[in-house]
């Protein structure tokens, strides 16, 4: 997967310290590794610090691990792999593909991302202005995030593979429970996409004792932690160990 310059578009050449284009359009390569592509500098954009320092501390326990297993099932040592919207590397980090490219918006993210793995070059910039070449992945996954459609499909190679993975219905109904007077199930919204057919879905639920150390951070890293209220929020800190469902949909769709 060659690189692009995101102001003229022309193929991006690494030297010790930085990117280059043809027409000298320059970038530095970030102390702890990434790149910086990102043209709206002053942008302020991708998950918050706050919440990224809370999903670091839970992923470490390996309470997904089942889940990063899972998918790297359909990840094979020649591929070339795009993560959109990689985080702190957590699953890319995990994958063997030949080439591995990280895309995100938040520099804390990949500033924790880029220092602790080297075998991904990891791009600080937007998923649905994604520097890369037409037709140029093998693999493209996106957990737990926004689907960029249209670069997914620009950048897939014919017969490559977009795999998508969300929470299934009653991902977190225990802890849901414990907080909320009417605890609700998640929506499962339906996707299609012109140009990819659906290859398969596969449903992965384990049940788990959360520790009552990691239930905040769990908490603090899904979308539903800024709408909760306070007083809700102040729950956890009576909960102890809990067990809790983890319940996921991994969508796997080919270019055709």
């Amino acid at each position: 997967m060659n690189i692009l310059c995101p102001v003229c578009k022309n193929i991006l050449h690494k030297s010790d310290k930085f990117y280059s284009c043809e027409n000298r359009h320059s970038f530095d390569i970030a102390k702890e590794g990434y790149l910086n592509l990102n043209l709206k500098n002053s942008q302020k954009s991708g998950d918050n610090a706050e919440m990224i320092k809370a999903r670091k501390a839970f992923l470490e326990k390996d309470y997904y691990s089942f889940l990063r297993e899972e998918v790297d099932k359909y990840i094979k040592t020649d591929d070339e792999l795009l993560d959109l919207a990689c985080g702190e590397g957590y699953y890319t980090s995990y994958f063997k593909a030949r080439n591995k490219i990280g895309i995100d918006l938040s520099k804390t993210g990949l500033k924790i991302a880029s220092k602790a793995d080297k075998t991904t070059t990891y791009l600080l910039c937007s998923i649905f202005h994604t520097p890369l070449q037409d037709s140029s992945a093998d693999v493209i996954l996106t957990i737990f995030a926004p689907v960029a459609k249209e670069e997914i499909i620009r950048i897939l190679k014919d017969d490559g593979i977009f795999i998508l993975v969300r929470p299934d219905r009653d991902h977190l109904f225990e802890l849901k429970e414990k907080i909320y007077e009417h605890p609700y199930y998640n929506e499962v919204e339906k996707f299609s996409f012109s140009g990819l057919n659906t290859y398969k879905q596969i449903p992965i639920r384990k049940t788990m004792t959360v520790r009552k150390e990691d239930l905040n951070n769990l908490f603090m890293m899904t979308p539903y932690y800024n709408t909760t209220s306070n007083a809700d929020k102040e729950k956890l800190k009576d909960l102890d160990d809990l067990p809790v469902t983890f319940s996921f949909l991994i969508d796997i769709y080919q270019k055709s």
